[in-house]
């Protein structure tokens, strides 16, 4: 079989990659449509690495690494159990003393440590002069972009790996002894009402739309597409003020433009770069309402949350105490590591991946900048185009080379790949059913790849007459709704208020479009996926991990979705 890019032994290669695996799932939340050969390489090698050091670091139990594999542009993820039970049972102990010891008491400040320690680097970056800097000073530079990558993915693991794996721990408990499952609407309730720092900045977009009512430029947004509002508005004094303050202050005084509508893709513009999408939304929330005083939606949904999440939380621990759990303290650690969880899965996302993968674009592309000069490549996008293997020979010897007939049957390979609506999200070496699928990922108890990327494999209910089969992802009751199939970023910017989401898996850069879903139906995701989470905030009902939902729903559809019972029904 031949690999696709011929460039690292880390493609998915099912003559080897199937003896020992008996699935492999497809990481639909992160790459989704197909990834660059760079952004794929930064996957299969700094990512790889940092869940290696994450898992053995922490003592993660069952598993020393969690597999990474590239598919036609896209991720496959997953693992095997340590076959000897007393390394298992070893491994257990020390997890469960640096939860005990280090990570419950001190996590807040490992994780504010770790968070300035990637800030510090993307500003090295961030204020380098490419202009000034010799050829040689620009090779040293990109080799310590990379390794910036390697140490955002080692601290990343080491801080969510043991978040999530004690979130299992505590879902395990609280179905033993408190009869409370996962997917059921009260535990969903017992871990949300929280904040994040996506929710900061999506607040912040709609108190731009605020301002813009209250300096009476709304109708420049609403009459023109989102490319036309800036150069329109710098024709008036009312919009020169609010792009000379307002937005400035989002984007540069508040750090906010190095978000990307991607932030699992370096070729993607940041929004400094390019605000067209945060324009978007904009609008989209001047849909909306148009009323300059309307709170944030969140405000008026989080207090509800927080009240029942309090009560839930205190009926669970005297059921787990009345069953004599024979640890209480070990189940009030993980409980309390548990509600953190999807705060923290979200908030990192502003220094880490939005932070670090924007910051690694902007160096690549100034780097670009002078290989165009010499003839190298004929735009700096070219760059993510290529590996770093590749790249350092041409940073370093820039006369050397001149590439652009590979750059050129890249993208063509490239572009090919993005149309994945029709990709499985699982990849097995014979039938399973979702029993098998479910033991095998009990047995494995890889909390990412169970909690985030796949998830219990659902029950079909063909009795029901369902159109989709999936779990309960967010406990908020049955709507009707439009569907509004969402694969790329301007599928997300086309979204109306009232859309019933259906998408393969949501990128946590989609959050400023939760304000105007009715539901969300997605084809994968487990219950600390993003849109698990998100939905739970936002009290949206969802659906998750139907398997198949963007390749039955059609665009426009009347749909009916019973996230509780994880139901999706045509509507006549």
């Amino acid at each position: 079989m031949p690999w696709m890019w011929n460039m690292h032994t880390r493609e998915f290669w099912p003559q080897r990659d199937l003896k020992k695996y008996p699935l492999w799932f497809v990481n639909l939340g992160h790459s989704y449509p197909a990834w660059t050969p760079l952004f794929n390489w930064m996957w299969c090698y700094p990512l790889a690495h940092g869940l290696t050091y994450g898992i053995n670091e922490t003592s993660i139990p069952t598993i020393r690494g969690s597999e990474t594999r590239n598919i036609d542009g896209c991720a496959l993820a997953s693992s095997l159990r340590i076959s000897d039970e007393a390394e298992i049972k070893q491994r257990q102990k020390n997890f469960k003393k640096f939860i005990m010891e280090t990570y419950a008491p001190k996590g807040e400040k490992i994780y504010t440590d770790m968070e300035n320690e990637l800030i510090g680097l993307c500003q090295k970056f961030r204020t380098f002069d490419y202009e000034k800097a010799s050829q040689y000073e620009l090779y040293k530079l990109f080799r310590e972009g990379v390794q910036m990558l390697y140490r955002e993915w080692e601290t990343h693991f080491y801080l969510i790996y043991p978040v999530y794996e004690a979130y299992w721990n505590c879902v395990e408990i609280a179905a033993e002894y408190g009869g409370i499952k996962e997917f059921s609407p009260t535990w969903h309730k017992i871990i949300r009402g929280y904040d994040n720092d996506l929710f900061v900045q999506d607040k912040a977009l709609w108190e731009l739309r605020s301002r813009a009512i209250e300096l009476k430029i709304d109708d420049v947004f609403t009459k023109n597409t989102a490319d036309k509002v800036i150069p329109a508005l710098k024709k008036m004094p009312a919009g020169k003020q609010w792009l000379e303050k307002d937005l400035h202050d989002f984007m540069i005084v508040k750090g906010y433009g190095w978000r990307s509508p991607r932030m699992m893709e370096f070729i993607v513009p940041s929004w400094w770069e390019d605000p067209t999408p945060a324009i978007a939304h904009i609008q989209q929330y001047l849909a909306m309402s148009k009323d300059a005083n309307a709170p944030f939606p969140l405000d008026n949904i989080r207090p509800g949350l927080v009240k029942e999440r309090e009560e839930l939380t205190r009926e669970l621990i005297d059921k787990v105490k009345a069953a004599k759990y024979p640890d209480m303290d070990w189940f009030l650690a993980t409980l309390k590591v548990s509600q953190r969880s999807s705060s923290f899965s979200e908030s990192h996302d502003v220094a880490w991946e939005q932070g670090c993968h924007t910051t690694f674009r902007y160096l690549v592309r100034k780097i670009g900048e002078r290989l165009v000069k010499f003839g190298t490549i004929e735009q700096p996008d070219d760059m993510f185009l290529f590996i770093p293997d590749e790249l350092e020979l041409f940073i370093a010897y820039p006369e050397s080379y001149e590439v652009k007939d590979i750059v050129a049957d890249r993208r063509t390979t490239w572009i090919a790949q993005k149309e994945f609506k029709s990709r499985s999200h699982i990849i097995t070496a014979g039938p399973l059913t979702p029993e098998d699928i479910n033991k095998h990922i009990l047995s494995a108890h890889d909390a990412i790849v169970t909690k985030v990327v796949a998830g219990e494999a659902p029950i079909p209910k063909p009795e029901t007459g369902a159109a989709l089969f999936g779990l309960c992802g967010s406990p908020a009751g049955t709507v009707e709704g439009r569907a509004h199939l969402v694969v790329n970023n301007e599928d997300v910017v086309a979204t109306q208020p009232g859309d019933i989401i259906v998408c393969p898996g949501m990128s946590s850069g989609w959050t400023p479009v939760l304000p105007l879903a009715k539901a969300i139906i997605t084809n994968s995701g487990g219950s600390l996926s993003h849109a698990c989470i998100h939905c739970r905030e936002y009290d949206i009902p969802l659906v998750s991990n139907t398997g198949n939902g963007t390749m039955v729903i059609q665009e426009g559809e009347k749909l009916r979705v019973d996230a509780t019972e994880g139901l999706v029904f045509r509507v006549k």
